[in-house]
């Protein structure tokens, strides 16, 4: 009985200890809600610059009265420079809250592999997380705090989250895509461009990355257009300027399909159809046939779509997964993912947009 009596008690304080080495309080805890990466020179070579805004814990939660502080640090890897910023902290760093992982341009253009390996290879690191290129450099994104945020980073949350705005030009990519695009054959990734003006963000354009570094950024109308054909975005507004009329259409539908002919390999049938109120017109529509409207803004359009995959098929760059759609469609494997590379420079892109109006609005 005593033996057991004495195996229980060791057995106890050893598992007491263990807790209280590894379990920190809240207020022994600095929450980790953002992590930016530059590229900064030092001594000659190029290092890491890891930034953390870190929340510091209040009493009181005022919109735009929660505190939060900024730690750097460069190092020649980003496991380094973590440690090395614990050494300047008196709380533990806790991951578990960070949502917002922002790559500087500079880094973004010169190479993303080794930054996104450590990502999701840190457990702590959720793979919902956003991803966003910040420019000029995500220390600058990091520093930006907008007067209607309750909590840090709340504004970029928001945005990426479709909690509170949302736009035609906000495009999201969370860290569980990105990973996947980047090691998917047929598909290529991308990040948000997230700017700082002052004390708000301007959100509106796209950056294309082959499989290692950033190659391509659009422009707003383009980031718009590519938001529509990847993730049939329903609500955006078209203008279509003709010699006679210019006008606003307002959508509330969109649907588009991809689709390979079996017949002719180097060409895809792409439809887009979408559908709309005129918000705005610099002339009375409603006694005039709609179907000449119509047929207007279904050439504007078709001709802004076909820009936009040109521009894509000169880059080498497929965001839209055109080759996962063709590889899919055959049953030869590598062959496939072979040919479907030398097609695509040379691929035919069928376009048939169609357009429906639905009204003028409220008044004629």
């Amino acid at each position: 009985m005593i033996r057991i009596l004495m195996i229980a008690s060791m057995f106890v304080m050893l598992t007491t200890g263990c807790v209280s080495t590894s379990f920190k309080d809240i207020d022994k805890r600095f929450f980790v809600l953002a992590i930016g990466l530059d590229k900064e020179e030092v001594g000659g070579e190029d290092q890491y610059l890891v930034s953390l805004k870190l929340a510091i814990p209040s009493a009181k939660f005022e919109v735009g009265d929660m505190k939060s502080q900024i730690i750097r640090q460069t190092a020649d890897t980003i496991p380094e420079a973590l440690r090395m910023i614990r050494a300047n902290v008196d709380k533990e760093l806790d991951f578990g809250h960070t949502k917002i992982l922002v790559i500087g341009e500079s880094l973004a253009k010169t190479g993303i592999t080794e930054a996104v390996d450590f990502f999701t290879r840190k457990r702590d690191i959720q793979g919902i997380a956003y991803m966003m290129v910040g420019s000029p450099s995500a220390e600058d994104i990091l520093n930006t705090t907008t007067s209607s945020e309750r909590m840090p980073t709340n504004a970029l949350t928001f945005s990426f989250g479709k909690i509170g705005t949302e736009s035609a030009y906000t495009m999201t990519a969370q860290l569980f895509d990105f990973y996947r695009r980047m090691n998917e054959k047929g598909m290529d990734p991308f990040m948000p461009i997230v700017k700082s003006q002052g004390k708000t963000f301007m959100i509106n354009q796209v950056g294309l990355f082959n499989k290692e570094k950033m190659k391509l950024i659009l422009n707003p109308d383009e980031t718009r257009l590519l938001n529509e054909l990847m993730y049939h975005y329903q609500q955006f507004e078209f203008i279509t300027k003709t010699k006679e009329i210019e006008y606003t259409l307002a959508t509330e539908r969109f649907k588009r399909s991809f689709k390979f002919s079996p017949a002719d390999k180097e060409r895809v049938k792409i439809n887009v159809w979408f559908g709309g109120i005129v918000e705005q017109s610099n002339q009375r529509m409603f006694e005039n046939d709609w179907r000449k409207y119509e047929e207007a803004t279904a050439e504007a359009s078709t001709k802004r779509f076909l820009a936009l995959l040109h521009k894509l098929q000169k880059a080498q760059l497929d965001p839209i997964g055109l080759g996962m759609m063709y590889t899919a469609a055959h049953y030869n494997g590598q062959k496939d993912w072979e040919e479907w590379q030398r097609i695509y420079p040379r691929l035919v892109f069928d376009l048939k947009v169609r357009v429906k109006i639905y009204g003028t609005g409220v008044t004629k």
